[in-house]
């Protein structure tokens, strides 16, 4: 089930989070550098909850909750247009589709938000990120050069976006 955030959510996200860290390398955050407290993620979520230009989707599978999508608008005017975009899904739940219907969510709710343009980054190497993306109509923009540092060593993103 794909639904949004709610600030009940707090503990199941950091969880979350934190092994998401521990899967893979493609996150921002490393192990251990996601150390927000309970309260601070409440905090987070209730901004979203009541936000009209963000929005944080949660995949839910048997009551767990197994992946994210988060959109994250501007408030100044000349780039309100633009809805940033970061996912993550545990490894055990790739490859089945799940992906493709959060990033359906967040379109659609980009959509009624009037957002026009979806936009991200992603780290050059990450090709079945990059490969969802674009057969989801993203398109790429240019490269990040040297924009992370993973394990000591420089690494490029690629800029992506999707007009609506």
């Amino acid at each position: 089930m794909i639904r949004q955030a709610k600030v009940a959510d707090a503990q199941q996200i950091l969880n979350l989070s934190k092994q998401l860290a521990t899967e893979t390398d493609f996150m921002l955050r490393e192990v251990g550098e996601e150390n927000l407290t309970f309260t601070e993620q409440e905090t987070i979520l209730s901004g979203f909850v009541k936000s009209t230009n963000k929005v944080f989707w949660v995949l839910e599978v048997e009551g767990q909750i197994v992946g994210l999508c988060l959109g994250i608008g501007s408030l100044a005017r000349r780039n309100q247009h633009n809805l940033y975009c970061v996912m993550g899904i545990l490894h055990a739940y790739t490859g089945q589709g799940l992906g493709r219907k959060l990033l359906e969510a967040l379109e659609g709710w980009a959509q009624d938000a009037e957002f026009s343009r979806l936009e991200l980054t992603v780290m050059i190497q990450n090709k079945i990120a990059r490969r969802l993306y674009l057969s989801y109509g993203f398109e790429e923009e240019g490269i990040k050069r040297q924009s992370l540092k993973v394990d000591g060593q420089y690494v490029d993103e690629v800029y992506m976006s999707k007009l609506l």
